[in-house]
């Protein structure tokens, strides 16, 4: 990788005394400071560099940057800086200067809005969701009083970001258990990465087990839990691929999206070429970030198929099981919006944005969802 550094655990200690390389404030003319320039950055992230945020996100963000201007990364892997969750705390201390990924839905509370991407939906891939999560972060139209979504997700922590690309649609996927009848969900343990995932198969009439999807494995090994929401994509990012062998498919159970973060200081710190080819570079690996997913869906897929694994459409399946399910994505659409309305931030003005620009990309809602949300045709 160019001029970069890449820390390994041993080295992580050392690495804090580097977190930035700043030239010296100068003073003016008039007095004032002028805001530090950065000629080095801490990028960290909580995830190894298998996974396609990292290896195929991170990764080339860095090396290009590093091309295009004097900025170099020191870069830290797989939490052994900052762990899944703390990204946000680590960009405000300044133990970081780049979150990517910070994980929005692993801290709790923090990042009402961004669970929107989450809400079911049928007949979406990664670069739908990636170009609607786009348009959602640019969008003026306002979701609450003087508020964008960016105003209101983003620059109210003092933030800068920028999407990554979405996962594939995730799916509920077992251990061999079939889905059939809606019996068949009664009980069954099923790993969930959100809260809003765990509404969704409360739903179903599924038992949640929330976990890190980091922890499936063992989980699913040990008969802990017999099933997992997520993206087919990802199973090679956490060795889930011999062990999941039924799928449930074509309705999606929301797609994970993330942000490339760091705080207004930070991006205040670079000079104008430098945030030029930041957010130009950001966003060209943003879609061909979305692209490499959607490829590495269909890649896994075809590995699991060809070792006797099984994918039911949910077109597929008895009327009673698809109407359950449908029933369920509307109705996990409603309990999110009213919930978060209730805890006091513009679920419903999010949700019906989110909804537009999905459709606008293809997309299908839930039955039901469009008429809830008063949503012209």
């Amino acid at each position: 990788m160019p001029d970069g550094k890449q820390h390994t655990p041993a080295t992580a200690a050392s690495g804090l005394l580097l977190l930035f390389v700043a030239t010296v404030t100068v003073q003016g003319c008039s007095g004032s400071p002028s805001p530090a320039t950065f000629e080095s950055l801490t990028i960290s992230a909580g995830l190894s560099q298998t996974h396609f945020w990292v290896g195929n996100y991170m990764d080339p963000f860095a090396d290009t940057i590093e091309v295009e201007t004097d900025l170099v990364f020191t870069r830290f892997y797989a939490g052994e800086l900052v762990a899944v969750g703390g990204e946000l705390d680590a960009l405000e201390s300044g133990v970081i200067g780049v979150a990517a990924p910070l994980l929005a839905p692993y801290h709790e509370g923090r990042f009402p809005l961004s669970d929107v991407t989450q809400l079911p939906t049928y007949g979406t891939d990664s670069r739908m969701i990636t170009r609607a999560f786009q348009r959602l972060l640019a969008s003026e139209v306002e979701v609450r009083a003087g508020k964008t979504f960016y105003d209101y997700e983003i620059t109210d922590k003092g933030l800068v970001a920028w999407g990554l690309g979405a996962t594939g649609a995730y799916a509920i996927s077992t251990t061999g258990a079939e889905l059939n009848r809606v019996e068949d969900f009664r009980g069954m343990p099923v790993r969930a990465g959100s809260a809003l995932h765990t509404i969704v198969l409360e739903r179903l009439g599924v038992t949640p087990v929330t976990m890190p999807a980091a922890s499936a494995y063992e989980a699913l090994s040990r008969g802990t839990i017999d099933g997992i929401i997520l993206s087919i994509g990802d199973w090679v990012s956490y060795s889930l691929e011999e062990l999941l062998t039924y799928t449930l498919t074509d309705v999606a159970i929301g797609h994970w999206q993330s942000y490339l973060a760091v705080t207004q200081r930070t991006w205040d710190g670079l000079t104008d070429d430098q945030r030029d080819s930041w957010a130009r570079v950001a966003d060209a690996v943003t879609t061909r970030n979305a692209e490499y997913i959607d490829e590495q869906d269909g890649a896994v897929r075809a590995r699991a198929l060809a070792s006797g694994a099984t994918f039911v459409p949910v077109q597929q399946l008895p009327v009673a099981m698809r109407d359950h399910i449908a029933r369920a994505a509307t109705e996990t659409w409603i309990q999110w919006i009213e919930q978060t309305e209730r805890n006091g931030h513009p679920a419903r003005a999010t949700a019906v944005l989110w909804a537009e620009l999905v459709v606008a990309q293809g997309g299908t809602l839930p039955d039901g969802v469009a008429n809830y949300l008063a949503l012209e045709p």
